[in-house]
């Protein structure tokens, strides 16, 4: 009887981990991006930013491209080492290394200077930024990504993006206006 009992608990045991198990997949399913495809995409994002910033300090001669160039280097850097901290508590990878796509547009900018590195420079910040803010307000959505940490994260770096957006829009206007 009494191992009746126990068997009898077991499997009531094991049966409510399984449905539990189940409902988790269907929850999952129901978020736009897992976890760990968000950090893969902001991390290369935001590594773009620093990497894109770091060329304008070394290739533009326009004083306010070295300043957004020096800006983007720094605050994104200071963005990296927070996704880095929320990814490793969470035991989610940071690369270090930029996606394709963002890796093939840092070769073509380092392969200009003068005014064509600056109109490109500023065209690619522009679209960066608008790719980012849609990647983090999804990420930041309710149905988002699943890790409320992670959903918070892009939430807080959303109007900073925005800001960014607007202030390599406003310098396009400036350097297309130069002489």
């Amino acid at each position: 009887m009494k191992n009746l009992r126990k068997l009898m608990l077991a499997t009531a045991f094991i049966g409510l981990l399984a449905s539990m198990q189940s409902c988790k997949s269907k929850d999952d399913a129901n978020y736009q991006m897992d976890n760990q495809t968000f950090v893969n995409q902001a991390s290369s994002s935001n590594n773009f930013e620093i990497a894109a910033g770091t060329l304008a300090t070394t290739k533009s001669s326009n004083t306010l491209i070295l300043q957004y160039g020096s800006k983007m280097a720094s605050e994104h850097t200071g963005v990296g080492r927070d996704l880095t901290a929320i990814a490793s508590s969470k035991n989610l990878n940071v690369s270090t290394t930029l996606q394709a796509d963002h890796q093939t547009k840092i070769n073509a900018l380092a392969s200009l200077s003068g005014a064509q590195f600056d109109e490109q420079f500023i065209s690619m910040m522009i679209s960066s930024h608008q790719e980012a803010i849609s990647l983090f307000q999804n990420a930041s959505s309710s149905r988002g990504v699943m890790d409320g940490d992670l959903r918070n994260f892009a939430a807080n770096k959303l109007p900073s993006l925005k800001a960014h957006l607007q202030e390599a829009q406003s310098l396009q206007t400036k350097v297309q206006a130069a002489p």
